[in-house]
């Protein structure tokens, strides 16, 4: 692939759509625009950091982007994609937050990765076939609001589930859980990557007692 450009809009302006689905290989042709630690953080939050050099892959994604008229190839070869695409391309190589919310039942784990760099919050949701759906976080809400917004969304839909939220950095040995307890709120903190052992849950708390254990574990 030739060196790329990227063309970043104002998202306010160019209207951020409710979602932009994207494939993995058109997500791996968005980091390359912009490579370099940052993307390459966001590709491993991604689970796509084992191919950001494969040239089929690559040579697939920019084909694909193209002709759905997500990008636009310039005169002297190099790929550029301007608007909402720039945005999702912005955000992943300039995060300074990638934040993984699990979405728990009792037989089913759902993700969402929260990223935030200092221009741009985006939220990515994967989906069937291995797309990921790219949404913008309100921008009138924190992010640690916007990610309790999720967890809140889906225990009023899954009564008896839960969530964990961790903050994907290294070092990081924490993740919180959460659910329902009554009219209320229960967390607790558990090892990744650790030992199982028993979680001492926080029961009884309020949606802003829940929000501040949030803003903890994201660091905030």
């Amino acid at each position: 692939m030739t060196e790329t450009t990227t063309t970043a809009r104002s998202s306010t302006a160019e209207g951020f759509p409710d979602a932009i689905g994207f494939g993995f290989a058109e997500l791996l042709v968005l980091l390359n625009l912009r490579r370099g630690p940052g993307a390459e953080a966001s590709a491993k939050a991604l689970r796509l950091e084992g191919e950001l050099d494969d040239a089929p892959l690559l040579s697939a994604g920019a084909s694909s982007l193209v002709a759905r008229g997500a990008a636009t190839v310039e005169p002297g070869g190099e790929l550029s994609v301007d608007g909402p695409v720039a945005a999702v391309t912005s955000a992943l190589a300039e995060a300074t937050k990638r934040v993984q919310i699990n979405l728990l039942t009792a037989d089913s784990v759902d993700n969402v990765l929260s990223v935030e760099s200092p221009a741009y919050r985006i939220l990515l949701q994967p989906r069937a076939y291995l797309s990921w759906f790219a949404m913008a976080q309100r921008p009138d809400s924190t992010p640690a609001e916007v990610n309790f917004f999720i967890v809140r969304k889906h225990l009023e839909e899954n009564p008896s589930g839960g969530a964990t939220i961790r903050l994907l950095v290294d070092g990081a040995g924490q993740q919180l859980l959460v659910k329902r307890s009554g009219q209320g709120w229960a967390v607790g903190y558990g090892i990744i990557d650790g030992p199982a052992e028993p979680i001492r849950e926080i029961d009884g708390l309020t949606d802003s007692q829940v929000l501040d254990h949030i803003r903890s574990i994201r660091q905030d």
